[in-house]
C-alpha cells in the first residue's frame, strides 16, 4: 500500500511501516466482523505482502524451516533421554524389580510421555497436548 511505501521512503521508517501493517490488520478484522470477506481477503493479502517486505512474514518457509530444525533437535535430545530411561526400565523388568520398572514408567508418564510395551520392546510417544 501507498502508506507503507511512504513510511519506508521516509528514511526507512520501520515503526511507521509496522503501524500500517497494524492498521491493515485492524481493517481486516473489522471486515470479518462485518461479514465482508472480500475486504478481509484483500487485507490478508496486503499484510502478507507487507510482512514479506519487512522480513517478518510468519508464513515464509524460512521461519518454518528454522522452527522444524529446532524442534527436531529437541526431539532427538528427548529421544536419547527417554531411551536411557526405557533401558533402565527393561533392566529392572528383566530382574523382576517391578517397583523400579513402575517408578520409571510413572516418571515418564508424569513428564507427558506415554510408554507402549510390545514384543520387540517398549516405544514412547508424547501424550496429546504435549
Amino acid at each position: 500500500p501507498a502508506a507503507l511505501r511512504a513510511a519506508m521512503d521516509d528514511d526507512l521508517n520501520v515503526a511507521g511501516a509496522l503501524a500500517v501493517v497494524h492498521d491493515t490488520v485492524r481493517q481486516g478484522n473489522a471486515a470479518l466482523d462485518a461479514g465482508d470477506r472480500a475486504v478481509a481477503a484483500r487485507a490478508v493479502a496486503e499484510v502478507v505482502r507487507m510482512t514479506d517486505v519487512l522480513g517478518v512474514n510468519p508464513l515464509d518457509p524460512h521461519w518454518a524451516a528454522a522452527d522444524s530444525g529446532a524442534e527436531s533437535t529437541a526431539m532427538a535430545a528427548l529421544d536419547v533421554l527417554v531411551q536411557a530411561q526405557l533401558q533402565a526400565r527393561a533392566a529392572a523388568r528383566a530382574t523382576k524389580d517391578w517397583t523400579t520398572a513402575d517408578a520409571v514408567r510413572d516418571r515418564l508418564k508424569a513428564a507427558g510421555i506415554l510408554i507402549t510395551d510390545g514384543k520387540d520392546g517398549s516405544t514412547w510417544q508424547l501424550a496429546e497436548g504435549q
